[in-house]
């Protein structure tokens, strides 16, 4: 876990040692038992979780053919046995990934949310183009349901905007797990250097997005212009955030509900970027 969420936890708090009434425990306790009893699965981080945790799946695993085993094996490791393989999740492991889970979408959403709004504070005519949006979406659906969310085009704009100019991480670490040539260079990353890519900086070149320094939702609105990995803000690849799609649902929930119900204006003090 990285060190900045230590510091944030209490005094004493654990992430596999859970108490008696810990909030994450029950909540994650009660889904499961939830959905084992419905017998319905879902195309989400924690169904992942339980058919790794699920014993009668693992067996399954184990029983396996000689060829089959050996193509599966192969992209784990192949030098462990089949039972380490396999190995089940355990209850503690599979607890602990949903409060991590909870911890990393929760700070992040929240930060979010303070540049949306300062974004939208600062740039009320594309504020006003959003409460349009948000007031036609309540007419349609009665109430902000994921439904409503996905059909926002202007919301999805400046949350994509605000996540150019504002990336939860300024930088990604990756570490090359074999040597590879970058195209036309003649340079060598061998393996096991770290990478860093520098997300922020890449948000802000003018080769990918012009006049970078403007918040301007209007390059999200059509197709991007920009190539597929100009654009970071949640990493890419198999190693990008999990709790992607639950942090953007939570901000654009949040938002509409906000906007529903107020609008957004700078303080006196508020200090305004130039070209923002």
């Amino acid at each position: 876990m990285p060190v900045w969420i230590w510091k944030c936890l209490p005094s004493g708090f654990h992430p596999l040692k859970f108490d008696r009434d810990d909030f994450f425990r029950d909540v994650t306790r009660n889904v499961i038992k939830k959905r084992k009893e419905s017998g319905r699965r879902y195309n989400d981080f924690l169904q992942i979780l339980m058919d790794a945790a699920d014993e009668t799946r693992h067996a399954e695993h184990l029983d396996l053919a000689e060829d089959e085993t050996d193509r599966f094996g192969s992209i784990i490791n192949d030098g462990l046995s089949p039972s380490l393989k396999y190995k089940k999740l355990s209850e503690t492991e599979l607890l602990s990934q949903c409060v991590l889970f909870f911890l990393v979408g929760y700070e992040t959403t929240a930060t979010m949310l303070t540049f949306t709004a300062y974004s939208l504070a600062v740039n009320p005519e594309w504020q006003e183009k959003l409460i349009k949006e948000v007031d036609e979406a309540f007419q349609q659906h009665g109430e902000m349901s994921h439904d409503a969310v996905r059909e926002m085009k202007v919301l999805d704009a400046v949350i994509s905007e605000t996540l150019r100019m504002h990336p939860p991480l300024g930088g990604l670490e990756r570490t090359a797990v074999e040597n590879y040539e970058l195209r036309n260079t003649g340079i060598v990353v061998e393996k096991g250097v770290r990478v860093i890519v520098p997300v922020y900086g890449i948000h802000y070149d003018p080769e990918f997005f012009e006049d970078p320094e403007t918040f301007n939702p209007e390059r999200f609105l059509e197709d991007p212009k920009h190539p597929q990995y100009a654009y970071m803000p949640f990493g890419a690849g198999p190693r990008n955030c999990l709790g992607m799609r639950f942090a953007l649902l939570e901000i654009k929930v949040c938002l509409a509900n906000l906007l529903r119900r107020f609008r957004l204006k700078p303080h006196s003090t508020t200090k305004v970027r130039s070209h923002y």
